[in-house]
């Protein structure tokens, strides 16, 4: 009798628990949304978004795209700041997907200085260094990212079947690819049994690419023989800083698709 009685109250315990869970669950308050500029249309990276009067707040994620999660019951106030432009303050009545605009401010500064992820050495030594980041990614107006590569200063493409194609600098205009050192986030790219990279066949995908680099130039001293021609280095996204899941569709002729996703 001793032990049914006990057995009811941890069931009775176990029923109070979780319907408060499901009751905190179900009082959450969901806001979600976009912030753009206001002239341009762009996703801003990194905008504040906090709930005023609240400890509950976010920034917003390379789309621009933003989730707070709060049991602050509606209706509330939100403010929007991003550096350099003029913060915005909203007033919600519903839960519903909120697409905010920016509007830049000016800003008369006496000197500025740009810093680049450059490391000191790298800026003394004599090299030259073209830089793809991912909003040129996303926006570049060739098929894909790698034949964006061909719009750089010094950097010449060929293709060498369909499909492939070979980076090429220095005025090197070639259809072999071995004059050039291509790396994913600091390891060889060389298929192993041909000893150089297949373009981009064995690369990254364009979802999960963060940077390209090129290296003009002979860097023997920085990357090893292998780079007299010059260097291609990929660097992929950090999946900490691109939770969720992506996807890309491209349809071309001739049943030339392109399906991709990522899941991180």
């Amino acid at each position: 009798m001793v032990l049914f009685t006990k057995s009811i109250r941890n069931l009775f315990f176990l029923i109070l628990i979780t319907r408060a869970l499901v009751l905190e669950t179900f009082s959450q308050t969901v806001i979600n949304g976009k912030i753009l500029d206001q002239e341009t249309n762009e996703e801003l990276i990194g905008a504040s978004v906090k709930i005023i009067n609240s400890n509950y707040g976010c920034i917003t994620d390379f789309n621009g795209g933003f989730i707070i999660k709060t049991n602050t019951p509606l209706p509330f106030d939100i403010e929007v700041s991003y550096i350099g432009y003029e913060s915005k303050t909203i007033n919600l009545n519903s839960a519903k997907f909120l697409k905010i605009n920016l509007e830049s401010k000016d800003l008369q500064l006496k000197a500025v200085e740009v810093i680049s992820g450059i490391s000191k050495k790298l800026k003394e030594s004599p090299l030259s260094i073209e830089t793809m980041d991912i909003n040129d990614i996303k926006q570049t107006s060739a098929t894909n990212f790698y034949e964006g590569l061909s719009h750089m200063k010094g950097v010449d493409m060929t293709s060498a079947s369909l499909g492939f194609r070979v980076i090429n600098t220095r005025g090197f205009n070639s259809t072999s690819p071995v004059r050039s050192l291509q790396i994913i986030d600091g390891v060889d790219n060389a298929s192993p049994g041909l000893n150089f990279a297949l373009g981009n066949f064995l690369g990254a995908s364009e979802l999960d690419l963060m940077k390209v680099e090129i290296i003009s130039g002979a860097s023997s001293a920085f990357y090893g023989p292998n780079a007299f021609n010059g260097v291609i280095s990929m660097e992929t996204k950090n999946p900490f800083l691109f939770p969720g899941f992506s996807a890309s569709v491209k349809l071309g002729e001739r049943n030339l698709n392109e399906y991709a996703y990522e899941v991180c």
